[in-house]
């Protein structure tokens, strides 16, 4: 009798011990990561053109002289405002004094030929040849001589508007041909403003004119406001781009020429983009980023190209659907696959 109960308290204890061993047992850890999650926004956003230029003015033009010979005189320096019609530069009159009476002298004597050959013909003396050979070369002689003349007032450099002298090519004493730019001139009035852009084949062809533009130059960190103005309907062969003039709007803000400007050009074409905060993507090189979308309990690592930034938003234009859940905070402990729980 006493075995049997020796057995059974032994037994007693045995499942007594098991039980403890069990209520001891450790809690499984939780591995399920937080995060935090954002819908990502439908927009139908307008993706600009960038490019850059140098302002100046649509007035600006390169002076010369007609005609080749030595600067007398540069009777204006570089910043000088001046007005329509202003002398600006002279040539040594030497050489063009030299060729007007020159002119002068071969169409007197030319005038003496046809009138004598004409008195001749009239007596049967000369041939009909020759009185038509004499008329002829006055007739030449005439229009050198008109030429000379034009060439004389010419002789001088005038302002064809007003404007400001940007910048002298030419200095006094040197010897130029007619045509050689001296002077180069553009205007101040502040309406006149204009950026020379070029622009690349692809962006060409989403530009069709009239589109408005945002300007900032290096200066200063105000945008302008613009409008392309006109476009090149063929590209430049040594550079292969298509130049833009982008005229400004007009401001009370004093410029110069010369300013470097960076340009967006607005296309009146819409793009489907998905706009993002910046701080959900993870990490990136060039165009190319990832995020971490919802599956489930499960986050997923999806490859996403960027359009383009503005703001505190990534604009992305491919990897990413609408109704994808991206996950915002969290997502710098997860790797593809991470068990995630989602808080508010």
């Amino acid at each position: 009798m006493k075995t049997v109960k020796l057995l059974m308290l032994t037994a007693f204890l045995s499942l007594a011990l098991a039980g403890c061993k069990t209520n001891n047992k450790a809690p499984q850890a939780d591995n399920t990561i937080p995060v935090k999650v954002i819908s990502s926004d439908a927009l139908h956003e307008n993706e600009p053109v960038e490019t850059s230029g140098l302002l100046s003015s649509e007035q600006q033009t390169n002076l010369s002289f007609i005609s080749g010979g030595i600067i007398r005189q540069i009777l204006v320096k570089e910043g000088d405002i001046v007005r329509k019609g202003q002398i600006l530069a002279l040539l040594n009159m030497t050489e063009v004094d030299a060729q007007l009476n020159q002119a002068e002298e071969n169409f007197s004597k030319t005038k003496r030929d046809a009138q004598r050959t004409a008195n001749l013909f009239k007596d049967s003396v000369s041939t009909r040849e020759q009185y038509e050979n004499t008329q002829t070369a006055m007739i030449i002689a005439k229009k050198q001589l008109e030429i000379a003349r034009f060439n004389r007032t010419q002789s001088s450099i005038r302002a064809n508007a007003d404007g400001v002298i940007l910048k002298k090519l030419a200095n006094e004493g040197e010897l130029v041909n007619g045509g050689t730019p001296v002077l180069s001139l553009g205007g101040n009035a502040q309406k006149d403003w204009v950026i020379r852009c070029g622009l690349t084949d692809k962006d060409r062809s989403r530009i069709t004119g009239k589109e408005s533009a945002e300007i900032i130059f290096d200066i200063s960190n105000q945008a302008f406001k613009g409008k392309v103005k006109s476009l090149a309907q063929g590209s430049d062969p040594a550079t292969g781009l298509y130049q833009v003039e982008i005229r400004l709007d007009p401001s009370d803000i004093k410029l110069i020429s010369g300013l470097f400007a960076k340009v967006k050009i607005y296309p009146p074409g819409k793009t489907d983009l998905l706009s993002l905060p910046m701080d959900a993507l993870v990490e990136g090189k060039n165009d190319s980023a990832f995020v971490f979308t919802v599956s489930g309990n499960k986050a997923v690592r999806k490859t996403v190209k960027v359009a383009y930034l503005k703001g505190d938003k990534a604009f992305v234009s491919t990897g990413l659907l609408p109704e994808d859940q991206v996950i915002r905070e969290g997502s710098a402990y997860l790797s593809d696959g991470s068990v995630i729980k989602i808080v508010k």
